[in-house]
């Protein structure tokens, strides 16, 4: 039952996709046919409208936006994967930001330097990231105050 039905949709699929376009060129000849020539005029082919191709576009790899400074609240520190996600308040919701730290991440707490591991869950944070074709990368990461707990 499963087999027959399925190539019984594929076969309806593709008639209709067959056909579409003969009813469409068939309906409008039959509205041609159907109006007659007003007298005094000669019945005139429609304008032929030119089909102008756009000149194809160069693929280029895309270009690392402009970084983002956001404040929010880290969620999780992963060392493992050199990933940090902060939940960033947006309205009444939270917009939740992960970004991969890279050699060039500065992490900063109480204005020196530190370790991604030095980070914890709770604590307040401003970050800047930017778009990079192969997700978000962190730039920086500033702690603005103690871990909760």
């Amino acid at each position: 039952m499963g087999r027959r039905w399925w190539w019984g949709l594929v076969v309806a699929v593709g008639l209709m996709v067959v056909l579409a376009p003969m009813s469409a060129v068939q309906a409008g000849e039959g509205k041609k046919a159907a109006e007659p020539a007003k007298e005094g005029k000669k019945a005139e082919a429609p304008p032929v409208e030119k089909k102008v191709e756009a000149p194809a576009e160069k693929k280029e790899p895309a270009k690392a936006e402009k970084p983002a400074g956001l404040v929010g609240t880290i969620v999780a520190v992963l060392p493992e994967s050199n990933t940090l996600v902060v939940d960033v308040p947006h309205g009444k919701d939270y917009l939740r930001v992960g970004a991969v730290v890279t050699g060039q991440t500065k992490v900063m707490i109480r204005g020196k330097k530190a370790a991604l591991e030095n980070l914890t869950w709770g604590q307040k944070v401003r970050i800047n990231i930017r778009r990079v074709p192969t997700g978000t990368e962190l730039l920086s990461v500033e702690a603005l105050d103690q871990p909760k707990g």
